[in-house]
C-alpha cells in the first residue's frame, strides 16, 4: 500500500531541497500545497521547471495538489472579488496538477461560514460544477474536502448537497478523517462519506481541536477506520496530512500507520 505524504521537510527552503530528502526515507509521493509562495511559486515557470526535473530524479511524483484555501481563496464567498480570487486559484491549480501528472486537486468549499450557509453552499456547488469539468478535461479530478463544522460540507448530508449535480467523474471526495472526528460521530462519517472518496487526509486529534497528529495520538479508532474502508470497497489513496513523531524517518511513519489499520 503506497502512502502519499506532504511536500514538506523540516529545515529546508524549498521543495526543490525536499523532495530528496523524503525519497530518501521512502517517499515515492506528495501532495502540493500551493497556498503560498514558501516551497513552490506556481507562477514561477523556471521553479516549475526545477522541481519537475526534481521530482523525476528523485522518483517521486506529485500525486495531488492542495488548491490554496482560506478567507481570500473563498469559492463560496458572497463578495463577488474573494470568489472570482478562489475560482482563479482553482483553475490554477488545476493547471499546475497538468503540468505536473498530478491526479487530484483537493478543494474546500468555503472558509469558516458565519451567515447565509445556504446561499454560499449553493454557489460553492456552482463552481464543482463548472470548474470539475476543467479538471476533467485536464486529466484530474476534483477531491472535496469534508471539513470541520464551522465550514460549509462537515456533514455526509452538506457533502451531498455540494455534490449535487456534479460529474462523479469530475468530482469526488477527500476523507479527511480528523475533520469527521470532530463531528463526534466518526464511525457514521466513515460509514457515509469513504465509499465516495478517492483520497483521504489520515491525521488524528482529541476530538475537540483540529490538531493534525499523527495516528495513534488521538483518540480516533485506527482499527474501525481501516473495517470501514474494507467494508466500503474503497480504493482511496491513503495520504498522511501530519507530520511523523520527532526523529521518526517516514519509512518508519508508514510501517506505524499499516500497522495501526492491521
Amino acid at each position: 500500500m503506497e502512502i502519499v505524504c506532504p511536500a514538506w521537510y523540516r529545515g529546508v527552503e524549498e521543495l526543490v531541497e525536499a523532495v530528496p530528502e523524503l525519497a530518501d526515507q521512502g517517499v515515492t509521493a506528495i501532495e502540493i500545497h500551493f497556498d503560498s509562495t514558501l516551497y513552490v511559486d506556481s507562477r514561477d515557470a523556471h521553479g516549475v521547471d526545477k522541481l519537475i526535473d526534481c521530482l523525476s530524479r528523485s522518483g517521486v511524483r506529485a500525486y495531488s495538489i492542495h488548491a490554496p484555501y482560506g478567507p481570500q481563496w473563498d469559492i463560496s464567498s458572497p463578495d463577488d472579488a474573494v470568489h472570482e480570487h478562489g475560482v482563479e486559484a482553482l483553475i490554477d491549480s488545476i493547471e499546475i496538477a497538468s503540468v505536473l501528472g498530478a491526479e487530484r486537486i483537493v478543494v474546500h468549499a468555503s472558509d469558516v461560514v458565519t451567515n447565509g450557509r445556504s446561499r454560499r453552499l449553493e454557489r460553492a456547488r456552482g463552481v464543482l460544477r463548472e470548474v470539475g469539468v476543467v479538471a476533467r478535461e485536464s486529466g484530474a479530478i476534483l477531491a472535496l474536502e469534508n471539513l470541520p463544522p464551522e465550514y460549509l460540507g462537515h456533514t455526509p448530508e452538506e457533502v451531498s448537497e455540494l455534490l449535487e449535480g456534479t460529474d462523479p467523474e469530475s468530482v469526488s471526495l477527500c476523507f479527511d478523517c480528523g475533520h469527521a472526528n470532530l463531528s463526534g460521530r466518526f464511525e457514521e462519517f466513515a460509514d457515509a462519506l469513504l465509499p465516495l472518496a478517492v483520497t483521504t487526509h489520515i491525521h488524528d486529534n482529541n476530538g475537540a481541536e483540529d490538531q493534525h497528529r499523527f495516528p495513534g495520538q488521538g483518540n480516533i479508532d485506527w482499527r474501525r477506520f481501516a473495517a470501514a474502508y474494507r467494508a466500503s470497497g474503497s480504493e482511496a489513496t491513503i495520504m498522511l496530512e501530519c507530520l511523523p513523531p520527532e526523529n521518526m524517518q517516514w519509512s518508519e511513519a508508514f510501517h506505524r500507520l499499516r500497522l495501526a489499520l492491521g
